[in-house]
């Protein structure tokens, strides 16, 4: 599932990111290897404590794997709230914007912040124009 600043960019708040959040639900999972080859990348599965996982090779640092977002319910239950949207002609799982802004504002670092005024604009006009639907 894409989660962060890219997922709400996807939903229309302008903002900006140097990568892209990613969050899994088993990263045991072997079909996150599998993809990352698909595209000349590479998975490293990581050691918790010494090492986190990343993608890497071919995906170069546009992929961040997110291990435990702030302020959000397990994976399964965040999964099941998130949209479907498009990536690239690609059927993709995103965070909701609310699940993304109670992410940021529970993270409450300074460049989270920075972006809640965006995002909390984006999501007044994407609740307006429900309204006006």
């Amino acid at each position: 599932m894409i989660v962060g600043v890219t997922a709400a960019s996807m939903q229309g708040a302008r903002v900006a990111t140097e990568g892209i959040d990613l969050w899994f639900e088993d990263l045991a999972d072997s079909r996150i290897g599998t993809a990352a080859k698909r595209v000349n990348g590479v998975w490293v599965p990581g050691h918790f404590g010494m090492r986190p996982p990343a993608l890497g090779g071919a995906l170069g640092d546009r992929f961040d794997v997110v291990l435990t977002p702030s302020g959000l319910g397990k994976f399964t239950a965040e999964y099941e709230s998130s949209a479907n949207l498009e990536l690239d002609g690609i059927p993709v799982r995103v965070l909701p914007l609310t699940r993304i802004i109670a992410s940021k504002r529970a993270a409450n670092r300074p460049k989270d912040r920075a972006a809640l005024p965006a995002l909390e604009a984006a999501l007044a006009v994407l609740e307006e124009a429900d309204r006006e639907r």
